[in-house]
């Protein structure tokens, strides 16, 4: 099989960055979080490298860490992940611009207007990130006492994003034919209205925003548990994993399998693993960078961030004592908790070694050379089709990135030296999807002064 000539990549930033620690370190800029000059220039070092997309989690709580811990944290808040790219857009010419947003804490008819708008505003560089919730503090923002059982809010999500799609295809894409003579703005025949009613949702439609320009905004999902790896399959085209190694080929192949069932072609889906590089021109250097982001975490702190994602408590364990595989633990994010038991059953290691020794899915440090040989490897290997870089530390890792490893696999003729085409479907390889709609007879919108638009 040949070789990709570009491996994708996109940059996950978080301004502080996503080490714990790493706000400490002298470099970082004070109040960078909502400071939207750092993440325009977060955005243009992105787009300077040629990278695929900036790609926005969003929460709509704050971040989970134990709450006696926080304030040693700068993981405090994010960005609405809508409006912040919204800005990007108009400081960058062609990078993706992927926002999360959720289906549980939101309409299909919002949520389709706010990503076509992105789609208009980027000029085809929108990307929606599908999102259930990731945890109980986030229902409590919403009137609800409990998020809903896995399969009840993976079930939701699918009819959520099927009510979306019909609502972007309202709009045939020449539909807006303006002619001024005739006085016809646009051809009633290419207007269609979805009129869904399903088990969760009943939207009539038809949206009031134009068909965005890639059709459909690229969808990306991140399942790891059942039900979330079937929704990654049936409408994933980015899907983003936790896992590496032996753990990404088993996901990337089922995944793959799965989508085919769903009679989905799988060369339109990327599976993006995430790395987390702390690079340098040197190795000394790298490691260096990395002890002394080790060196400013609190022990309590690197204890918790493990506790989070296995879902147990260690406060109480023998250090010395080695991980037993079937350790259990509340599984609040699938991906990340099957990351770390992969790393237990591989390195074996005790409390302490795991606390101490274990750097997060991805985490490579060294010379651009071990980082691009890691890139390389992975994807040849059909672990994954490319990345998704979750930055150690801001704005150091990223310019680094972009300074060392982005020249490092151009030179090996794996990574694009200039955009190509306009949209992120393009810069991904993915096609633009058909109207669903087209070809069919459309009703005329009569209004009824009882319910409102109707279809004749």
């Amino acid at each position: 099989m040949a070789k990709p000539r570009h491996i994708p990549v996109c940059v996950l930033p978080h301004a502080a960055g996503w080490h714990v620690a790493s706000w400490r370190r002298p470099s970082v800029p004070p109040k960078d979080i909502w400071n939207i000059d750092v993440w325009a220039k977060m955005a243009q070092t992105a787009e300077r490298g040629c990278l695929d997309a900036v790609f926005l989690a969003d929460l709509v709580a704050l971040w989970p860490v134990p709450e006696h811990l926080r304030h040693q944290t700068a993981h405090v808040g994010q960005w609405e992940a809508f409006t912040l790219l919204s800005a990007l857009a108009m400081v960058t010419k062609h990078i993706g611009l992927v926002a999360t947003g959720h289906t549980e804490y939101g309409s299909p008819y919002n949520m389709a207007r706010r990503t076509a708008c992105l789609d208009h505003i980027s000029h085809g560089r929108s990307g929606w990130n599908v999102v259930t919730s990731s945890g109980p503090q986030q229902a409590l923002n919403y009137s609800k006492n409990a998020e809903n059982p896995t399969d009840r809010r993976y079930a939701r999500a699918e009819e959520f994003v099927d009510v979306v799609k019909a609502l972007w295809d309202s709009w045939e894409d020449d539909a807006y034919i303006r002619d001024k003579a005739a006085g016809v703005f646009y051809d009633p025949s290419k207007l269609h209205v979805a009129d869904h009613h399903g088990e969760f949702y009943d939207v009539r439609g038809p949206l009031n925003v134009m068909r965005p320009p890639q059709g459909y905004p690229v969808l990306a999902q991140a399942g790891s548990s059942g039900p979330g790896k079937k929704l990654a399959a049936r409408i994933g085209e980015i899907i983003f994993t936790p896992h590496s190694g032996e753990g990404a080929r088993i996901y990337n192949r089922e995944l793959k399998a799965l989508a085919q069932e769903f009679g989905r072609d799988p060369t339109q889906i990327k599976v993006l693993s995430q790395i987390s590089p702390v690079v340098a021109a040197t190795q000394t250097e790298a490691d260096a960078k990395w002890e002394q982001l080790q060196s400013l975490t609190h022990p309590e702190l690197a204890r918790g961030t493990v506790e989070a994602m296995l879902g147990v408590d260690l406060s109480k364990a023998d250090l010395d004592a080695p991980i037993p595989e079937d350790i259990g633990g509340i599984v609040r994010v699938t991906g990340y908790h099957d990351a770390v038991m992969d790393y237990i059953r591989t390195e074996k290691p005790t409390v302490r070694q795991l606390i101490h020794a274990y750097k997060g899915p991805g985490t490579i440090v060294g010379s651009p050379k071990v980082v691009a040989d890691y890139i390389e490897a992975e994807v040849d290997s059909g672990a994954c089709d490319g990345f998704v870089l979750l930055i150690q530390g801001m704005p150091d890792e990223l310019e680094d990135f972009v300074e060392f490893v982005v020249p490092e696999l151009q030179r090996r003729g794996r990574f694009r030296t200039e955009y190509e085409g306009r949209t992120l479907r393009e810069h991904l390889g993915l096609a633009k999807p058909a109207n669903q709609f087209a070809g069919r007879p459309a009703g005329r919108l009569t209004l009824a002064a009882d319910r409102g638009w109707n279809a004749a």
